[in-house]
């Protein structure tokens, strides 16, 4: 993805990566794959975070 430097943060290298993580973040919050694509970057960024965040808090230690 020429340009898209901002999405290695989250792990997202590539258009098939993308994809996942697209269909993980709608099945975490069971919305429609196409409603999660849909949404604007900075959305779609907190989605993530705010997944790995809840994640964390159910991991048992």
């Amino acid at each position: 993805m020429d340009g898209g430097g901002f999405f290695h943060e989250p792990g997202v290298e590539s258009l098939d990566n993308l994809i996942a993580l697209v269909y993980d973040l709608a099945y975490f919050w069971k919305v429609d794959p196409e409603q999660m694509m849909a949404r604007p970057l900075d959305i779609f960024l907190e989605s993530l975070a705010q997944a790995q965040r809840i994640n964390r808090t159910l991991q048992v230690d």
